[in-house]
């Protein structure tokens, strides 16, 4: 515990520093600034924890966010990508009905785990499935969404393993759907393959990046975590009521403002919550592991100053906002044409700087990024050269044009082309015709020339010019 908190306290004397620099951020003092609203002991400090945005995991502060622990509970979040993945596939939907098995029975009443009183014959909708498994942890509940998945225990595990690699959990290994070994069920549970006493081993970083993937793949989960309380099967015999133990959310004792999700647990190492929050545009995902002492249940208390403080410090010191508009823009020297609007999370006051790099516009102070899978801190652009480019910028119409359509010289030609051909068939309408009689009379008055037909001349030649530039651009965007 000692090392704990030398270690925490440590890297919390960085904090101010950083949050002027591009490093990952928190609080200097943080303890100091926790008990000006709260009182955390130090014994409670945790021994892991990470904070990010969720729009391209930016790390914003990190405290041994790569050490492995026990994921515990907060295991029930794979499980629950994975149910949404199926539900967004098509595969089964919120309202699916799952019936209760005898052995889900069993292990309903194994007084050792966060369980609910699951009936056998019993009819339970995925959705309610849901909330159990991520708001009281309901053991029963999870593996309930696992068989329906996966009827092999081992084959699910294996699903979660998989899917841990695709969003670049590179440190966690799950061994059970719940985080509990599966030596506690008492035989109604074991996943084959796998070690029956083994715990699911993961880091903090990881548990970031699963919450990260699970927000921007599968935002409505945040419509089950943000509610404080439930009740399943209501108005029958099994009716059951649950309150959330996340008290950052709204109407909780550390209620915060723009908190709405996701996870608390425990293990032998302390009390741990995965917390999320979304004020102007800005959203912040909070991983704290081991606070406090799981024998003590009051510790659990100061997961939420904590979370609190940092989020508040963060929020004050960043912003989610539009730094590079679509378009064409002077940057570095260099006139370019910008694909798309960009957003980003910046400090507040700050003016971005960037880097031009094969055709890639980044950011050049930005922060860690959680992983590889994230989506990237970039936008694509490409470099104006041309002269005449450069000016259409200042057309109002033709800008909005290149903003939809690739402009290239061959297009340009193309539609210079077509316009052309355009002008030479409207003259070709408004020519007059002369009558005949004065036709001859002016005849008589110059040399016998055959007139030229410039009425159909003017027509073809306008058609024929015409059409060689639509097909120009039908070759060019179409075939």
């Amino acid at each position: 515990m000692k090392t704990k908190k030398i270690g925490f306290l440590l890297s919390l004397l960085a904090f101010f520093y950083i949050l002027t620099t591009t490093k990952p951020v928190v609080a200097d003092t943080l303890l100091e600034q926790v008990n000006k609203d709260y009182n955390v002991p130090k014994s409670d400090l945790p021994e892991t924890g990470i904070v990010i945005e969720a729009e391209n995991g930016q790390i914003f502060w990190e405290q041994d966010a790569t050490k492995s622990i026990n994921a515990a509970e907060l295991s029930n979040l794979m499980t629950t990508y994975l149910v949404l993945e199926a539900i967004h596939n098509g595969t089964l939907s919120l309202e699916t009905k799952v019936i209760a098995t005898q052995n889900d029975e069993a292990i309903g009443q194994i007084k050792s785990l966060n369980n609910n009183n699951i009936i056998a014959g019993i009819e339970y909708t995925v959705r309610d499935l849901l909330k159990l498994a991520v708001t009281p942890s309901s053991n029963v509940a999870t593996l309930m969404l696992a068989n329906l998945l996966e009827e092999q225990d081992g084959r699910f595990v294996t699903k979660m393993n998989n899917k841990a690699v695709e969003l670049g959990m590179t440190q966690t290994t799950f061994n059970t759907a719940t985080g509990i070994p599966a030596v506690q069920f008492e035989g109604y549970y074991q996943p084959e393959g796998y070690d029956s006493n083994a715990e699911n081993i993961t880091t903090a970083k990881d548990l970031a990046s699963l919450a990260y993937h699970l927000l921007r793949d599968f935002p409505s989960v945040l419509d089950t975590t943000k509610e404080t309380s439930f009740t399943i099967l209501p108005d029958s015999l099994y009716e059951e009521s649950f309150q959330t133990d996340n008290d950052t959310l709204y109407g909780r004792p550390f209620a915060f403002k723009g908190a709405d999700g996701l996870k608390t647990s425990h293990s032998e190492a302390g009390f741990n919550t995965i917390t999320t929050a979304r004020r102007n545009g800005l959203r912040l995902i909070t991983v704290l592991t081991g606070v406090g002492d799981s024998a003590q249940p009051e510790s659990e208390r100061s997961l939420y100053p904590i979370s609190n403080t940092l989020m508040e410090q963060i929020f004050d010191t960043y912003e989610y906002k539009e730094i590079v508009s679509a378009g064409q823009q002077e940057i570095n020297d260099k006139t370019v044409l910008v694909e798309n609007d960009w957003y980003a999370v910046v400090k507040k006051g700050s003016q971005p700087t960037f880097t031009l790099q094969g055709e890639t516009l980044t950011l050049t102070d930005a922060l860690p990024i959680i992983s590889d899978t994230a989506l990237p801190l970039s936008v694509s652009y490409r470099e104006i050269t041309s002269n005449i480019e450069k000016n259409i910028d200042q057309h109002t119409f033709l800008a909005q044009l290149i903003n939809v359509i690739e402009i290239t010289k061959l297009t340009i030609l193309a539609l210079g082309t077509t316009f052309l051909g355009l002008i030479f068939l409207l003259m070709s309408i408004f020519i007059p015709i002369v009558p005949e009689d004065k036709e001859k009379l002016a005849n008589r008055k110059r040399p016998h020339t055959p007139p030229l037909p410039m009425k159909k001349i003017m027509r073809w030649a306008g058609l024929a010019i015409f059409l060689v530039g639509i097909g120009i651009l039908l070759v060019q965007y179409i075939l």
